[in-house]
């Protein structure tokens, strides 16, 4: 069990480090680039310079900019569920998410999907079809980050 969770470890951190892409829609051009992640770092546009970093990511808290301080913790996931700020609790919670689909608050009911991911796409809810991709991802990201990202929180 132990070396399972030092796998996930090693897993996870390699995620966060390789660069990823999220553009907007069904795009892959260069001008629809809404972040790009690289070195646990969320940056806008096609930028890496720290003057555009827009989130920082630890192994389950996504801070604004690049501090890492309390105050600046805008989302903390916890086993599927993400919460608002540097909370675990009930009330706070904005979604819940398993491998693929991403729900309103502690909800994993159909009608609650905010968001479904397959293959490089998001799309909204649950309609799997070209014309409902809101966004392309290029490279391996947490589904629990992705919301964060793209969603209305």
């Amino acid at each position: 069990m132990k070396k399972l969770l030092i796998l996930i470890s090693i897993l996870s951190t390699i995620s966060l480090q390789a660069q990823v892409k999220i553009y907007r829609g069904n795009s892959k051009s260069f001008s629809d680039i809404i972040y790009t992640i690289n070195d646990s770092k969320v940056y806008l546009g096609n930028s890496t310079s720290y003057f555009d970093i827009e989130f920082t990511i630890t192994s389950d808290k996504i801070y604004k900019g690049s501090n890492t301080t309390p105050q600046d913790c805008r989302y903390t996931i916890d086993d599927g569920k993400i919460y608002m700020g540097n909370s675990n609790f009930y009330t706070e919670q904005l979604y819940s998410f398993d491998d693929n689909t991403i729900f309103k608050g502690n909800s994993t009911s159909y009608f609650d999907a905010l968001f479904t991911i397959q293959g490089a796409f998001v799309y909204m809810g649950t309609n799997i079809n070209n014309n409902n991709i809101i966004a392309t991802i290029e490279g391996p990201v947490n589904v629990g980050i992705l919301a964060c990202l793209l969603g209305p929180y």
